[in-house]
Parts: C-alpha cells; structure tokens; sequence
C-alpha cells in the first residue's frame, strides 16, 4: 500500500509540468499600410488620385525636390555674385580689354618686318598680363565652383579666351577660327554682364544669416553695455 502511494505521488509530479506549458506566442499584428506604402491598385485609387493624395498629404516627387535643388543651387550662386559684384564687373571688362588688345596686334603681325618677333615680343607680356586676371578669376570663384549657372557661362568665355591666347601665330587675324571665337567670347561675357545687372536690381537675393548669427550679436551687445556700466561706476569712483 505505501509502494502504490509513493507511485501515484511521483507521476503527480511529472504531470504538473505539463499543465503549465506557456501559450503560443500571439503574432504582431499586421503594418498597416500608409498613403506612401500603397501602389496602384491597393489603394483603390487611380494613378492620377494617388498622386494627387500625396500631393496633398506633403509629399513631394524626385522630379520636385531635383527642380527645388536648383532652384536653391542657382539663387545661392546669385547671392554669392550679388556680394562680390564689383569684383565681378572688374575682371569682365579686363578680359574685354586683353581681346581688344590681342584683335588690335593680330591685324598688325601679317604685314611686320619680323612677323614671328612681333607675335613673341606681345605674346610675353599679354600671357603675364592674362596670368594675373586667371589667378583673380580663381579666387573670385573659388577655381570655378561658385555662382551658379552665370559661373557656367563666365567659364566657358574664359576657357576659350585661355585657348585663343595659347594659339598665336603671324597669320592668326586672318583665320576665321579666330574671328568667330573673339565674337562668341564677347558674346558670352555680354551674358554675364547683363546677369550681373540683373542681381544687381534684385532685392530678394539677401543672404540669410548663418545659424546662431543673431545670438551672438545680442551677447556681443549685452558684453558692450556691461563693459560700458562698468566704466561709468568706475569713473564715478575715481571721481
């Protein structure tokens, strides 16, 4: 009899586990899909309606965060320009001036005594002279990267200008290379300068202030007045 109570009592035992066997895990529910997850056909809506559904919603398409890209990217170049605009203006007209320079001796070189000396002897000053403007060029535009779509043009008329220049010889004035390339580089400095007075009238293009700009204005100003009140009472204490 003790044998049998001993038995039942351990397969109670092992029995108990088994009543206590956790539940399965629920599963998460389902993500339900949002107005940008949805495709065509999902939604229930045409191509025309989702995309005007997003429209609505804030959302904004490759193509109109590209066409803001650059329009940010162009108006950054302007406001750049806008603030060097002297210095703009001044290195235009003295490319102008090395083209009406090198037109002027060209015409001169078929007809010289020693047409070759001639092109050598103007030729050493006008490179010397073009070496000075190419380097203010690159500082102005920070070596072609600054100013928008006018640093595209202004590059191209410099570019070609540098390429004339490096290509002098007794017959030059006669080729028709060279003709065509002095009236597109004019041209093309022509675009500049009306770009140019264009940012000029202009009053939108203003730089914004750089981040924490105005903070440190009022404790610059905040500084001033606490040294100014300092002074004062001193200055009555001394009196």
């Amino acid at each position: 009899m003790r044998r049998f109570v001993a038995a039942f009592g351990f397969a109670v035992v092992i029995a108990a586990p088994g009543c206590d066997k956790p539940k399965e895990e629920e599963k998460a529910p389902a993500k339900t899909k949002g107005l940008f997850d949805l495709k065509q056909g999902e939604s229930g809506k045409s191509k025309e309606e989702l995309e005007k559904a997003r429209q609505e919603a804030g959302w904004k398409s490759n193509d109109q965060m590209l066409e803001e890209a650059k329009a940010k990217y162009e108006r950054d170049g302007k406001i750049y320009i806008k603030g060097k605009l002297a210095d703009y203006r001044k290195l235009v007209e003295d490319i102008r001036k090395q083209l009406d320079a090198l037109e002027k001796e060209a015409a001169k070189w078929a007809t010289a005594k020693d047409a070759q000396k001639a092109v050598e002897a103007f030729a050493t000053k006008y490179k010397k002279d073009n070496k000075k403007i190419l380097d203010r060029y690159n500082d102005l535009t920070n070596k072609g990267t600054e100013g928008g779509n006018t640093q595209v043009v202004l590059g191209d008329a410099v570019r070609a200008w540098e390429d004339l220049s490096g290509d002098l010889a007794p017959d030059v004035a006669a080729q028709e290379t060279f003709k065509t390339a002095i009236a597109d580089i004019r041209k093309k400095l022509d675009e500049v300068s009306k770009t140019l007075d264009e940012i000029e009238k202009d009053d939108t293009l203003v730089a914004e202030p750089e981040e924490g700009a105005d903070e440190g204005k009022a404790d610059a100003k905040a500084d001033a007045k606490a040294d100014a009140k300092a002074e004062t009472k001193d200055a009555k204490k001394a009196g």
